[in-house]
């Protein structure tokens, strides 16, 4: 800033004093040019330095009133599905008309997805209260929210409980209960849990999940049937009038193949909903029979209890090595199981070595005889740090986020009760792949150590059971309940998993066998060159082809080091597809199937859950109306002093050189001193 002011005054002293010409004026007349010529060129000068300006700006934000309508089938499963309709629109016109004066009304739908402005069709097949508040939430972020209005019949059957939600709310949510909430007779088929991949010649399990309400006393036949051939029957008699019942059927694969089952419930004279009495689920049946490699440090009883558990099976080949020599060649194995190896006499590395080139998934029982340094050395997804210490017994906890593969009620709750097995007192770290399922629990106290482990590295499958003693659990389980089943469910699960191997060659498709009719269908494509490293040079095609001979044609993406595909929502069916990718001279085909199945969450729950709405409400500081208190529910917002425009300062920051005016001062300077100049005789 000084140097400019001298600048400014040097570049003046020169102009008037040193100027000869200037001579004529009188020393008034110089002052004033002198002054008019400083500030031009001063403001010229400080201008070029950038400087900035601050103010604060007022700002007035009027509250806004957001509306959310339930556009779910269940909202007019239960009555006339035009008058409920007609309803629920008249709602919303009375809503935007008497508010959109004196708020900003934004309206919302949802179901499984929350859009803004949605169109009213009630074909939504998902409910999702608590996502609607989170979406309300981050899209209208330091917003003065004065109110939130939902129109439902608080049917959730997807997202969290929302009354659980009540203290992140900062606004109160005034809720409409639409829908019926008489109870009436139903039985209905709440969920069915089943793995969705079996094998030729094998037994899987279904469980069924059902509930009678106002049935009492009255016998009720729950069925299983594939291509109307009744496989599986059993009669429920529910004692009371509210009588949830957890049911599970054990069937056979069959040959390979889709194969397509259905679950029913007899329905009964008086019941208004149907609909929910049957269930449909798919499962795709492989035909490939499993070979299983188990290599031991000498003979052990957990050897024993694994290999009897797999032979059950008709779909697996087991072979049992307690000593040296194992054999070399492990490429014609599905799965290797290392029971205590590598040991302190006996090196894995050759064995882990030829796994890994051959992509042989490995499943690893780690025992007192395990030698920790080098399993660790291996990197094979797991470091186990020994800590001074006898090794201690631990007995299990289900992982209840563990998704890989389903597990049963009864083994949820079976396996607490399982003995302990012997485990190393170590530090576990797990690569970010793997995911525990069960969880270490010593002397009663629940840890985030794993117990038993599965994941993926580098495209190949790997499992931990991190303890020895497991043909304990198999003896407890017979003597308690003189069954197997839990213990089989657990060997069964956790091999076939481990044992399924997509594909051998370059050339690797991953995809579910089942899709539901609201979720993309999403492909998964990963290439590998000669030297089986991963490459994503050539381009993957694929063609989809559905029941009736329709055939869809798409290109995969490349995402990082692998290829994806989202084909998007595809109606409801069998469809069969053929991908192919050419590396060099060579071409690899893939030829698979899938099936879309119906999604009926909506058909299930049809009973109106107005308490959830009222708790929601009243929980938030707003309050509960039926459809024929709408006008109510409007007169309550209108004359509420909550719900007032909020005005705040905002700091402003601009730069001097974009104030217009400025322009008009400089042009108003430099023209002044030219015309006094002028007039003044001075050229």
């Amino acid at each position: 800033m000084l140097a400019i002011l001298i600048a400014a005054v040097g570049i003046v002293s020169i102009l008037y004093f040193k100027n000869k010409d200037n001579r004529e004026l009188t020393k008034t007349q110089v002052r004033i040019l002198m002054v008019l010529r400083f500030i031009s060129f001063f403001l010229i000068a400080f201008l070029l330095l950038s400087p900035f300006i601050k103010n604060l700006k007022r700002i007035v934000q009027n509250p806004i009133v957001i509306a959310a309508w339930d556009n779910s089938g269940s909202v007019i499963a239960d009555a006339d599905s035009a008058t409920a309709a007609q309803s629920v629109n008249e709602i919303k016109e009375l809503v935007e008309s008497e508010l959109g004066d004196q708020y900003t009304v934004v309206n919302y739908t949802f179901g499984q997805d929350i859009k803004l402005d949605g169109d009213l069709n009630f074909a939504e097949k998902k409910s999702d209260y608590s996502e609607l508040l989170t979406t309300i939430s981050n899209n209208h972020f330091n917003e003065n929210i004065g109110a939130v209005v939902i129109a439902g019949d608080g049917i959730y059957n997807q997202g969290m409980n929302p009354v659980n939600m009540t203290d992140e709310i900062t606004y109160p949510v005034y809720t409409i209960g639409m829908g019926d909430t008489t109870v009436v007779a139903d039985a209905r088929i709440q969920d069915v849990k089943v793995n969705r991949t079996s094998f030729s010649g094998n037994r899987f399990p279904v469980e069924l999940d059902t509930r009678f309400s106002k049935l009492a006393g009255q016998p009720l036949k729950l069925s299983v049937f594939q291509d109307n051939e009744k496989l599986a029957e059993t009669v429920i008699t529910p004692p009371n009038n509210d009588y949830f019942f957890s049911h599970q059927f054990i069937l056979d694969s069959g040959d390979p193949g889709l194969k397509h089952f259905t679950a029913t419930i007899e329905t009964t004279e008086n019941e208004r909903n149907t609909e929910n009495n049957s269930a449909g689920f798919v499962v795709n049946v492989l035909e490939n029979k499993q070979k299983i490699l188990i290599l031991s440090e000498g003979p052990h009883p957990d050897n024993g209890a694994i290999k009897s558990t797999l032979e059950q099976q008709q779909s697996y080949e087991v072979s049992l090595f307690s000593e040296e020599p194992y054999p070399a060649n492990l490429s014609d194995f599905n799965l290797v199981v290392l029971n205590q190896l590598p040991s302190s006499g006996i090196s894995m590395a050759d064995i882990i070595s030829e796994s890994r080139n051959s992509r042989v998934p490995l499943l690893f029982i780690v025992g007192n005889k395990t030698f920790l340094p080098q399993l660790n050395t291996l990197a094979t997804g797991v470091e186990i740090n020994p800590m001074a210490g006898s090794p201690e017994e631990t007995q299990a906890i289900v992982n209840p986020a563990y998704g890989t593969f389903s597990i049963s009620e009864n083994f949820r709750e079976v396996v607490l009760r399982f003995p302990p097995l012997l485990v190393p007192f170590a530090n576990y770290n797990l690569e970010p792949g793997f995911t525990p399922l069960l969880y270490q629990k010593v002397k009663n106290i629940e840890t985030s150590k794993p117990l038993i482990a599965t994941g993926t590295l580098n495209g190949r499958k790997t499992g931990y059971i991190f303890g020895e003693g497991i043909w304990r659990w198999r003896l407890y389980n017979y003597y308690f309940n003189q069954t197997h089943d839990e213990f089989n469910e657990l060997i069964n699960q956790l091999v076939q998993y481990l044992a399924l191997r997509e594909n051998e060659d370059n050339f690797m498709i991953d995809f579910q066998p089942v899709y539901a009719e609201i979720d993309d269908i999403v492909l998964k494509a990963e290439v590998y060159n000669d030297a089986f490293e991963r490459i994503t040079t050539e381009e993957v095609n694929i063609d989809i082809v559905n029941d009736t001979g329709e055939e869809f044609h798409f290109t995969f993406d490349v995402q990082g080091d692998s290829y994806t595909l989202n084909a998007g929502k595809l109606p409801v069916g069998n469809y069969n597809f053929t991908s192919e990718v050419t590396i060099g001279d060579e071409t690899y085909t893939e030829t698979r199937s899938f099936a879309v199945t119906a999604v009926n969450l909506e058909n299930v729950v049809t009973r109106a859950n107005h308490r959830m709405l009222y708790q929601l409400a009243s929980q938030s500081g707003g309050n509960f109306f039926l459809p024929g208190q709408a006008s109510q529910l409007v007169d309550e917002i209108e004359n509420s002093n909550q719900f007032k425009p909020v005005s705040y300062f905002q700091e402003m920051v601009n730069e001097l050189l974009n104030l217009r005016w400025l322009f008009f001062v400089f042009l108003l300077l430099l023209s002044v001193e030219w015309f006094l100049r002028k007039y003044w005789g001075i050229y």
